[in-house]
């Protein structure tokens, strides 16, 4: 649909008492003082609202923070992260130190389970038992003739 103007700058299907009556309705007051009341009244709920907001302001902790350049965030978020990565590394090697720790001793225990009893000499003696010199090399041979 192609909508052109008339001369007068209305389209072609526009009523001109409708036209006229919609423009008096819409029109900017003429009288100077209701733009200033206007402004008045503006002003007032910009001062009321700024003045209750700048009491609720309270100076806290983080309120330092808005003093930070991009900059500066970024290398604190850098030297968090670092500081992160550190912790969790020596957590995970902490870990990893007991893990072996707590394996190295299961396997003591199962190892120490297993073993005979302990055999004391006056068991296994005998009287007529041959002795060897220290340096013999049968002595390696067989272990119950070392006790």
């Amino acid at each position: 649909m192609n909508v052109t103007r008339n001369d007068d700058g209305q389209s072609p299907g526009a009523d001109p008492r409708v036209t006229d009556a919609l423009r008096s309705h819409y029109a900017a007051p003429q009288d100077e003082a209701y733009w200033q009341h206007m402004e008045s009244r503006l002003m007032q709920r910009i001062t009321a609202s700024i003045s209750g907001a700048v009491l609720e302001l309270k100076p806290a902790w983080w309120s330092g923070f808005g003093e930070f350049r991009r900059a500066d965030w970024q290398k604190s978020g850098l030297i968090a992260a670092t500081i992160a990565l550190m912790a969790a590394g020596a957590t995970f090697v902490r870990e990893q130190r007991a893990v072996a720790q707590a394996r190295e001793m299961a396997a003591r225990a199962a190892v120490e389970a297993a073993m005979p009893l302990p055999i004391d000499d006056g068991t296994l003696s005998r009287r007529d038992r041959l002795t060897l010199s220290p340096d013999a090399p049968e002595r390696y041979l067989n272990l119950l003739d070392s006790y």
